[in-house]
């Protein structure tokens, strides 16, 4: 097979799996729907990122040897997300309390409107 094949049999194969994986989304409720946000955020950027770059045609024609390849690329990006999330998580709430910038972007608490904290803490 030519590069251009590859590519073109991998797009259609992409887009049949991504339509199969909305037909199947189409049947589940608002809350399921709501606790598969993160695989169907990846689904959805795997789809665009496959369909739209240009990648090695080695790494696609292995793609190729699997029924839904959108599913195994997705599932690998998910798990190499899924990384340390603490440390990820605790520099993301150091960087809201250290910087005070939510305290003028976002309505605070009632409770706690014109409760003086000691400087640089911020939240808890």
């Amino acid at each position: 097979m030519t590069e251009k094949e590859i590519r073109k049999k991998l797009q259609d194969r992409l887009e049949a799996n991504y339509q199969a994986y909305i037909r199947q989304l189409q049947s589940r409720s608002a809350p399921d729907l709501i606790e598969q946000a993160t695989e169907i955020a990846a689904a959805k950027l795997v789809y665009d990122e496959l369909c739209d770059c240009d990648f090695p045609a080695e790494n696609l024609e292995y793609l190729l040897r699997f029924e839904n390849p959108l599913e195994v690329v997705r599932d690998q990006w998910l798990q190499e997300q899924n990384t340390v999330r603490d440390e990820e998580m605790s520099h993301v709430l150091w960087s809201i309390s250290d910087k005070g910038d939510a305290e003028q972007l976002y309505a605070p608490e009632q409770e706690t409107q014109g409760v003086a904290f000691p400087e640089g803490v911020r939240m808890c």
